[in-house]
């Protein structure tokens, strides 16, 4: 019976490996002396697995069909002769019931029930029995299944019963875990952290999970521009803090489109600030994005381009005169005329200052002060702003996308500084 024994958990141990490698090949041990079958049932089983081993699936699903446990250790048997079947039959339905029953033997090896119940799960998931699905992956991380697949599969599987809060609490704790093990965060996981927080309507959830993915140095501009375009459709945060949102769209360079430029240009314009619209539309022209007949930019750009000389002129005098200012709000204006000119490291003064005399809205104030410190280069400054913003609110979420730039551009830093410095090669004469 020892043979048999093994054989009985073999398909079981194959499918878990389809899932979780490491277990299925995890060793069975040999029953105790109380686990037996008597002669008739063990006869019937041996002739079972002689037809499976033979490959005659025919003959070996009548015997299988004809044997009558009376035992748990026979009904274990059984099951797994049964499985075997399914296996080699590709019987996806036959195997869920199967493991089922390997399952509900009573004779299954304790350390054998934890990837029993998730193949068991992921059965169920493939076949659409999602309630039955959800019932087995949790038994199976109750039972010790902590591998990262397993809790995917039961996110899956909560969508799939329309439990979008359950879905997005338990991957959000896959996320943290893989974080803690020191892993890396596959990207996919994010991006379906993200649609579950959309299908909510949790912006807060929706940049903070963006938030995390840009922060690797290896993003490119169009997952930038992605994840930037894709927040505001969905959130629609107010016409200031989308500003901010196209301003970190233009550094990470993912103004890609004509309506990229259009739109950018049309809401910085509609601020008041027209020298920032000009050089939009400027750029957007120098790129090829806009045309000099384009519908919106052209007549946009008759517009501003005299205002720009008029704005620029105005602010001239604006640099190196925060600590004059009487008012944290009179300071907060001329910080954003920095800001939208360009002039970063100039802003930062006067943002310090309105933080200082008081203001009505401190979140905004702090994310412009982080953005003005990140764009002149002063990182950790920047870090030290944004962290001030209540994550909660529209400016925290736009905290959260430019704080992902700012880590982004250190990592790349760091990366620079890492790498060993290139060796000049010398060529013979």
């Amino acid at each position: 019976m020892k043979n048999m024994w093994r054989s009985s958990l073999c398909a079981a141990a194959l499918l878990a490996g389809m899932m979780t490698v490491g277990q299925a090949g995890a060793k069975t041990k040999e029953p105790g002396n109380s686990l037996r079958a008597t002669p008739q049932f063990r006869t019937g089983a041996e002739q079972a697995q002689a037809s499976l081993k033979a490959g005659d699936v025919t003959g070996a699903g009548g015997r299988i069909a004809a044997l009558n446990p009376t035992t748990p250790f026979e009904k274990y048997i059984k099951a797994g002769l049964a499985m075997e079947l399914a296996v080699k039959r590709q019987d996806i339905v036959a195997q869920r019931k199967a493991v089922a029953e390997l399952i509900e033997s009573g004779a299954a090896p304790r350390a054998q029930l934890p990837y029993l119940n998730h193949v068991a799960g992921y059965l169920c998931y493939q076949t659409g029995a999602i309630d039955n699905a959800v019932v087995y992956l949790t038994r199976a991380r109750e039972l010790g299944v902590t591998e990262p697949q397993a809790a995917l599969l039961l996110v899956e599987s909560y969508v799939r019963q329309r439990k979008a809060d359950q879905a997005s609490q338990l991957l959000d704790q896959t996320i943290a875990q893989q974080k803690q093990a020191g892993k890396a965060v596959p990207p996919s996981w994010y991006d379906r952290a993200s649609a579950l927080a959309i299908a909510r309507k949790d912006w807060t959830a929706l940049a903070r999970y963006n938030g995390e993915k840009l922060a690797g140095a290896q993003i490119s501009a169009p997952e930038w521009r992605t994840a930037l375009v894709g927040y505001s459709e969905n959130a629609r945060p107010d016409k200031e803090a989308l500003l901010d949102l196209y301003r970190l769209q233009a550094a990470t360079g993912g103004l890609a489109s004509e309506r990229d430029y259009q739109g950018y240009a049309t809401l910085a314009a509609g601020q008041g600030y027209a020298a920032e619209a000009k050089s939009v539309i400027d750029a957007g022209t120098s790129e090829g994005k806009l045309q000099s007949n384009d519908p919106v930019a052209t007549p946009l750009l008759r517009t501003v381009k005299p205002r720009a000389v008029t704005y620029l002129a105005a602010i001239k005098g604006l640099p190196g005169k925060a600590g004059s200012v009487t008012s944290g709000a009179k300071a907060e204006q001329d910080g954003d005329k920095l800001l939208a000119s360009a002039q970063y490291a100039d802003a930062v003064p006067y943002y310090r200052a309105a933080l200082e005399k008081g203001v009505g809205d401190k979140d905004r104030v702090s994310t412009r002060l982080g953005i003005a410190l990140a764009r002149s280069g002063d990182f950790n400054g920047a870090r030290t702003a944004l962290a001030q913003v209540a994550a909660n609110g529209a400016w925290g979420q736009v905290a959260t996308f430019w704080s992902a730039w700012v880590e982004a551009r250190q990592a790349g830093s760091a990366q620079a500084a890492a790498a060993p410095a290139a060796t000049p090669t010398t060529q013979a004469n």
